[in-house]
């Protein structure tokens, strides 16, 4: 099995044709002749040459489309060396692992980190950001989706560490940690689980993406455990909190029966001030967030049972069928079962 790996990461080390193109532009001495003559050399392929001589004309917001299919959640990408720099935010979570080498990672104009082998940084939704990596670099970018991520959270790793915690911020808070930083050196099995994933997505049939999960949820629970010692929050987006965790884990605990009064007697609070938590914390009322974790866990029944839509909404606490259909329906913008034969293995 060492081979595989071995032969996987020499593979990932062959320089690509977009590789050459992005260092032969970034090393050459930048005329308007040697400019002028990069372009004619390079003009039949004009989507890497207007990227390394326009950066700025990226987009500067990326969206799950752009990089994963409806049948994907989750797409491990090489990061191309020589890349040309530029910020930019998306609407997933990312998560960047160095193989070997270092390089920059940049958030917004005033905060600059160094990532060296073995360093994994996951990136949350709407953090702006770039990434600087040269030639002895080696970047694997790991794009998963919210949703995917919040599956996880919800089934997997729902408690008290600092892991734990990034994911409540990022799913539930208002204020989000930027990212979330683990230095892993040169450990094996955090390196080899990655690898795995990249395998299992040159499989490209349909249950690679199911297998890239579970190996997901695996991996979250195996750097928890390998390396919670040096996990590193961002500072931006630490705050202290009161009761605010324990407020949202004990809704997610009982989403089935929990109302806001029960929350309230709980936690010791008048209605109105628990109210006034909830919402300071996550920017929704106890109602919406409520809603929000019944129906994430719905689509989880929806697509990993057999269970009847009847079962799923007695399951989910309410107390009909068809307030389960109207509420996923206003929410989702399609009916549980169109959503379970959408997206069917």
């Amino acid at each position: 099995m060492n081979l595989n790996y071995d032969m996987v990461i020499e593979s990932l080390n062959t320089w690509n044709k977009d590789e050459l193109l992005f260092q032969e532009y970034y090393e050459m001495e930048k005329t308007p002749e040697t400019i002028f003559a990069f372009y004619e050399k390079h003009k039949d392929d004009p989507y890497n040459t207007s990227i390394v001589m326009h950066p700025e004309l990226l987009p500067s917001r990326q969206d799950e489309e752009a990089f994963m299919r409806v049948s994907q959640n989750a797409v491990l990408i090489k990061h191309p060396r020589y890349c040309p720099f530029y910020f930019h935010e998306h609407g997933y979570f990312e998560m960047i692992y160095i193989i070997s080498g270092s390089c920059m990672q940049s958030f917004g104009r005033d905060q600059e980190i160094e990532l060296s082998e073995g360093d994994l940084c996951i990136l949350a939704p709407d953090v702006v950001h770039g990434i600087s990596a040269f030639r002895d670099c080696l970047v694997m970018n790991i794009l998963i989706r919210h949703s995917t991520f919040m599956d996880i959270f919800m089934n997997t790793i729902r408690d008290k560490s600092q892991i734990g915690l990034f994911f409540m911020e990022n799913l539930f808070a208002k204020k989000k940690y930027p990212y979330l930083l683990f230095h892993t050196g040169k450990d094996l099995v955090v390196r080899n689980y990655i690898l795995d994933m990249y395998l299992e997505q040159t499989n490209e049939d349909e249950f690679s993406d199911r297998i890239i999960c579970n190996l997901l949820t695996i991996f979250f629970t195996q750097l928890t455990r390998r390396h919670k010692k040096t996990m590193e929050l961002s500072s931006a987006g630490k705050s202290k909190r009161g009761n605010e965790e324990a407020l949202v884990n004990y809704i997610l605990n009982n989403y089935q029966t929990v109302t806001l009064e029960e929350l309230s007697r709980k936690f010791y609070y008048s209605v109105p001030y628990c109210s006034k938590v909830i919402k300071d914390f996550s920017g929704s009322t106890f109602s919406e967030l409520l809603t929000s974790v019944r129906l994430q866990q719905g689509e989880n029944f929806l697509l990993l049972t057999q269970m009847s839509i009847a079962d799923i909404s007695a399951r989910l606490g309410y107390k009909n069928p068809e307030t389960f259909i109207r509420v996923f329906q206003r929410y989702r913008h399609m009916t549980p079962s169109q959503y379970r034969r959408q997206n069917a293995f």
